[in-house]
């Protein structure tokens, strides 16, 4: 059985990540339309041994908070489409490594017409659902991802992402709240985990001063390092 996630997984995470150039530098637009000095690029796991490295991590850490978290979880869901290789690789690797066997379910961008038909692959009805995503930053894909296992009648036990960006939403509302995390566990009940944040990031010794500075300017505009 493979060991749990602790704090060396964390740092072990992000050697992965940036040595596989998936987590890297420059200037790149996010989803909210912001200037960000740094890029996570799912699209990067490419290929088995990157991806069944990436579910290790994540199945550690589902290990990790059905522990001390005490979250009952039946399924992963995974948002299309970068969410539905994740929930495959992870479901397998706690089927084959923890004996743990998880249902999985996705969503269609396009509703099907035909056959089951529907927006979903799966069932989350009256199931304890952990929703798995890449990044969480402005928080658009998580809410929806939260209204939509909740409309089709699943209890969202809470939300696992590879990297937590700290970032506030873009909402009036979210003017209120630290970033978004704190929002949606404030607003929705819903505990938010990641494998690492970008506090994590920030101080794990691995990036040079000048990317260290380009975050700290992000995020003192856009969010705080405080959960």
């Amino acid at each position: 059985m493979l060991l749990k996630m602790n704090i060396d997984d964390v740092r072990e995470f992000l050697e992965f990540v940036l040595s596989s150039n998936v987590l890297s530098f420059g200037k790149f637009k996010t989803k909210a339309g912001r200037d960000s000095p740094y890029f996570f690029n799912t699209g990067k796991f490419s290929n088995g041994k990157l991806l069944a490295t990436l579910a290790e991590f994540y199945a550690k850490k589902i290990i990790n908070i059905i522990e001390d978290d005490n979250l009952r979880i039946d399924c992963l869901y995974g948002p299309a489409y970068k969410g539905i290789p994740l929930v495959s690789a992870i479901t397998v690797t706690l089927c084959i490594h923890y004996d743990l066997n998880l249902e999985i379910a996705y969503d269609r961008k396009e509703e099907k017409t035909h056959g089951e038909g529907g927006h979903i692959v799966g069932d989350v009805s009256g199931k304890n659902v952990l929703i798995i995503d890449d990044v969480i930053s402005a928080g658009l894909s998580s809410k929806r991802a939260i209204e939509f296992v909740r409309e089709q009648n699943g209890n969202v036990s809470g939300i696992l992402v590879a990297l937590d960006r700290m970032e506030r939403g873009e909402s009036s509302d979210s003017e209120n709240f630290k970033n978004t995390t704190e929002e949606i566990m404030t607003m929705t009940g819903v505990p938010v985990f990641s494998l690492a944040d970008l506090s994590d990031l920030k101080n794990c010794g691995q990036i040079d001063s000048d990317n260290a500075k380009q975050i700290d300017l992000y995020i003192q505009k856009y969010g705080s390092y405080v959960k």
